[in-house]
């Protein structure tokens, strides 16, 4: 395909895998969070914190992620607020780069927790 720039077309792709650890369930996402895969995963992300139980703990890592428009933030901050509704928290794992530079634009309108590595999301213990 060569280096040609595709993030306009229907193909888009995110991929999300769930694991277990100390506690906390972690959504980690692959690929890009644009106009295309920004509902989908709101929808993924309302649906795994409101079955994850009384007080959802979700980790969410963004250490593949190659890029994520305000849409993403959205459904960040939507997941956040579903779990803080239920006693529980949503975490964002974001390492240096384009993804926490717009996540550090957008820090005065929300109250998440980024952290650069799952292990220091997960070292800060359960809520």
């Amino acid at each position: 395909m060569g280096s040609e720039d595709r993030r306009g077309e229907t193909d888009a792709e995110l991929r999300v895998s769930l694991a277990r650890l100390d506690g906390w369930t972690v959504a980690s996402l692959a690929g890009e969070i644009d106009i295309l895969t920004a509902p989908g995963l709101r929808a993924h992300l309302g649906d795994l914190v409101r079955d994850h139980g009384r007080r959802p703990q979700v980790i969410i890592d963004l250490g593949d992620v190659t890029f994520c428009d305000a849409g993403g933030l959205g459904a960040f901050v939507s997941a956040h607020r579903v779990a803080l509704r239920r006693g529980g928290t949503v975490r964002l794992v974001v390492p240096p780069g384009r993804v926490r530079r717009l996540l550090r634009l957008a820090n005065p309108t929300h109250d998440l927790e980024v952290h650069d590595t799952l292990n220091d999301a997960v070292a800060l213990g359960l809520l």
